[in-house]
């Protein structure tokens, strides 16, 4: 996965992932990482952004732990 999904030429995964992020949307954007998450770069945003949906939530926290296992 390239790109942080800010440029015209990235792709449209990370840019429709960096969307759902920047609205707080961090479920959202997780779940269209999750049928990639066999591959260690998408398992690895995925996890980040569960964690980062509960440092602004409080909520959460098992799916987020379970994601970094499975990254």
């Amino acid at each position: 996965m390239s790109g942080s999904g800010t440029t015209a030429g990235d792709d449209p995964l990370q840019t429709a992932v960096w969307r759902l992020r920047s609205r707080g949307c961090w479920t959202d954007a997780a779940a269209l990482l999750a049928p990639h998450a066999a591959d260690p770069a998408p398992a690895l945003q995925r996890a980040s952004l569960l964690v980062e949906r509960c440092l602004f939530t409080a909520k959460g926290w098992a799916e987020a732990e379970d994601a970094l296992r499975v990254a």
